[in-house]
């Protein structure tokens, strides 16, 4: 995604090193290769859990985003409140991975729901779409998702926001670059570099057409538009 990579080459300019990509499996590959060094961390948008916790080390949170479910347009009535959504007939909600926490969390609020894992978010808008009532996610994400699929729209059911901690993991036990980053997260806040960031990337403010070139044949002779 354009934030995290931007973030990281943020990150290689003050660091003054070379930047390197390297492809990750997610989940249990992942923290394999990361504690054994094939990389030093993970810039992509990882949303924290006490699980996740007792394999890696994470920095602090360096944004929250909001947890949210995606459903088709026609049905956004039906999930904009808790007390709405509690009304169904134990609705069948899609949730991308295994993930405890979040299942906990959904389990608290909707006790009577059906939860369906999902090996990816894809799956719902093109395979389970049809067999499930809603998806569980956030609503920065999912609004992503909504521009390539737009039959459906995010809900932010209220009251109660649920903030979702991002943050980025390191090897476990490596403290010293934990410090190092919390201190960088700290000042790329304060600077406004993650609110610009985020503003242009997610919100998509500040982005701007560009206009052609001046040329004699457009501007002068109006030949092409």
């Amino acid at each position: 995604m354009g934030f995290d990579i931007e973030m990281a080459h943020e990150l290689a300019r003050t660091l003054d090193v070379t930047l390197e990509f390297v492809l990750l499996e997610r989940d249990k590959t992942a923290v394999e290769r990361l504690n054994a060094g094939y990389c030093d961390l993970i810039m992509s948008g990882i949303r924290v859990t006490p699980k996740r916790a007792e394999v890696i080390t994470f920095s602090e949170p360096y944004m929250d985003e909001t947890m949210a479910f995606v459903v088709k347009d026609y049905r956004s009535d039906e999930f904009n409140s808790w007390e709405a959504i509690e009304k169904l007939d134990a609705p069948k909600i899609g949730i991308g991975g295994n993930v405890p926490y979040y299942i906990s969390k959904l389990r608290d609020y909707l006790p009577k729901a059906e939860i369906v894992i999902l090996n990816s978010p894809r799956e719902f808008f093109k395979k389970k779409g049809k067999d499930l009532d809603a998806l569980l996610f956030t609503a920065e994400a999912g609004s992503a998702w909504t521009l390539l699929y737009p039959d459906y729209t995010v809900v932010v059911p209220q009251p109660g926001i649920i903030a979702v901690p991002l943050a980025y993991p390191l090897a476990y036990g490596d403290q010293k670059m934990a410090d190092y980053m919390n201190s960088w997260i700290e000042l790329k806040k304060k600077d406004k570099t993650i609110e610009n960031h985020y503003n242009y990337w997610i919100l998509g403010q500040g982005a701007t057409k560009k206009e052609p070139r001046w040329s004699v044949i457009r501007n002068v002779l109006l030949w092409v538009d």
